[in-house]
């Protein structure tokens, strides 16, 4: 923001001269109507204006000035604020954060500072210099002038008052229901499949038509405001031309200063008229520097400095851990404590809701610990920059996500492509027979609207892009979702493979045939850890006595069939 307050002095200087040179046509037509006409000089009038027209092509370039330099200073903002703003979003996203802000706020913001409606406010602090100029004419029309410019000020206050709290929910509203709409389309095979799509838009509809009828009110309010201000000002001039035209023939005025009076009138209030129109573009504005403000002040916490540790070993330790639910006080994680040394792998198991997910996020760096540390190699995982964290780090979620690029682009993290690299996270994988098969292999688009690939696809490709790089640590988080039984084989060869290389695995399954290469398994329970040992230790347990830490008795029958069936199987 440096550039920007730096450019203030200049733009108040520029202002404060174009309005200036504006008194350039009222000063020629004062002196034509006093001078010209009763003298008949046509060297007073050559000169004159001559003058005026050097006057008014310095007013130009000044007001060229002017408005490159709000160019520049809005494409300086653009430039300087769209990235930061999409990564204190995700940052404020991965907090659970409910901030609104985001490249909405930048364009608001852009647009009021590039358009026309901050000249207005810029040239509305040079009215009293109209004024002064109509008071020193005679008192009487400074007078009037001043009651003019107080009405209307007047007038765009009240607008302020009676729009500024519904723009700013109309504002918010608008924001959540073009979210919406690109839910609804990403979502279009579900709600076309359930036949959910007619309730879905109709309920979208029924939000959208509240939200303009509520700016339909807005701007029947405004316009209202406008045309009485317009009135207004009309009735002004005219009231300053029948004053002026009464002090003539009283002979305190002449009608040079008549004229004059009326044009110095005009643009004396055309900034504080304008300003209702632009009022909107303003409150859009001073709503997104709010939101903007917000978001960089919530998540400066977030945003840590680091230096460059060396490639970790891949020893993780989780201390005393604790996390939970934004805004409350519910513990998803509660007291987890373990660790798994270099090139071992620990599997994960619970229910559904007992942690597993949020103990992967945490591992990874996505969530930030409560209360208690994750430390890679004695590193506190969350102070680790993500950029170099994530070279040393394979991450499969739960819930895949590809992005728009291509399949080569998506497994090298977005990154310029090694071929090389590319190739070898594929085949460890095993997809690379399955790339080669589709129409443009490697070069095949993916991502929300890219081809149309199996979930199963999309998982095998998610889980090459955690293999990306051969990182040291790799979570796998639910990694045989909707895998058919050739997948789950290339799944458990990938987790020998990367045994054998002695990478650190953490492995969330409900499937206990893909433990066989897990050294130990933490087994949660209601977020806490119920049990902790070795593979044979943990599964035995579940599926016989107790013989490391209880395990709940309710809990215990509904496992420990299931669990005995698949541990046979896999045995």
């Amino acid at each position: 923001m440096h550039l920007a307050r730096h450019q203030v002095p200049a733009l108040l200087l520029f202002s404060l001269v174009s309005n200036l040179l504006l008194l350039a046509s009222t000063v020629y037509m004062l002196q034509i109507y006093d001078r010209v006409l009763s003298s008949g000089s046509i060297d007073t009038l050559f000169w004159l204006t001559l003058a005026v027209v050097g006057a008014i092509a310095v007013y130009g370039m000044l007001e060229h000035a002017r408005r490159m330099m709000l160019g520049h200073i809005s494409q300086w903002l653009d430039d300087q604020l769209s990235v930061p703003v999409i990564e204190r979003a995700m940052d404020a996203r991965l907090a659970g954060s409910s901030l609104e802000a985001g490249l909405k706020d930048v364009a608001d913001l852009r647009g009021f500072i590039a358009g026309d409606g901050i000249l207005t406010f810029l040239d509305a602090p040079w009215t009293p210099v109209f004024l002064a100029f109509m008071w020193l004419l005679h008192p009487a029309l400074g007078v009037v002038g001043l009651a003019g410019a107080v009405l209307l000020f007047c007038a765009a206050l009240a607008n302020d008052f009676l729009t500024r709290r519904k723009s700013q929910e109309a504002a918010a509203g608008l924001r959540r229901s073009q979210t919406a709409v690109g839910q609804f389309i990403d979502g279009a095979e579900t709600l076309r499949s359930l036949g959910m799509s007619e309730p879905a838009l109709r309920r979208w509809e029924e939000n959208q038509q509240s939200l303009m009828d509520i700016q339909t009110r807005l701007l029947r309010r405004t316009t209202v405001i406008g045309s009485l201000s317009r009135s207004l000002r009309l009735a002004l001039q005219v009231a300053v031309l029948g004053l002026g035209a009464y002090l003539v023939l009283r002979r305190e005025l002449t009608p040079g200063s008549m004229i004059a009076a009326s044009i110095l009138l005009s643009r004396a209030l055309a900034p504080i008229e304008r300003s209702i129109g632009a009022w909107r573009g303003l409150v859009s504005a001073r709503t997104a520097r709010r939101n903007l403000t917000k978001l960089f002040a919530d998540t400066r916490s977030m945003q840590t400095v680091g230096v460059t540790l060396p490639r970790p070993q891949g020893r993780l330790k989780l201390e005393n851990l604790h996390y939970c639910a934004p805004g409350t006080s519910q513990a998803l994680v509660n007291a987890i404590s373990f660790g798994v040394e270099p090139g071992q792998t620990c599997g994960v198991i619970g229910q559904s809701g007992s942690g597993k997910t949020t103990l992967c996020r945490l591992i990874v760096g996505a969530l930030r610990p409560s209360l208690g540390h994750v430390r890679l190699d004695g590193a506190e995982v969350c102070n680790w920059p993500s950029d170099e964290l994530g070279m040393h780090l394979g991450y499969l979620p739960q819930q895949v996500e590809l992005f728009p690029g291509t399949i080569g682009e998506n497994i090298a993290r977005l990154r310029d492509v090694d071929s090389d690299a590319v190739i070898a996270a594929a085949q460890l994988a095993g997809i690379h027979d399955m790339i080669l098969r589709l129409p443009n292999g490697y070069r095949t688009e993916v991502g929300p609207h890219g081809a149309r690939i199996s979930r199963g696809q999309r998982q095998r490709i998610a889980l090459a892009r955690a293999l990306f790089g051969d990182p040291q640590l790799i979570v796998l988080d639910e990694p045989n979702t909707g895998l058919d039984g050739e997948g789950e084989v290339a799944l458990f060869n990938v987790l020998q493979q990367l045994k054998e290389r002695g990478r650190t695995v953490i492995l969330v399954s409900h499937q206990t045939n893909l433990l066989r290469t897990a050294d130990h398994v933490v087994f949660l329970h209601d977020g806490s850890v119920s049990m902790f040992g070795t593979r044979d230790e943990v599964l035995g347990a579940l599926g016989g006595p107790p013989r490391r830490i209880p395990v709940p008795a309710a809990l215990r029958e509904k496992l420990v069939a299931n669990a005995a069936t698949k541990l046979n199987a896999a045995e």
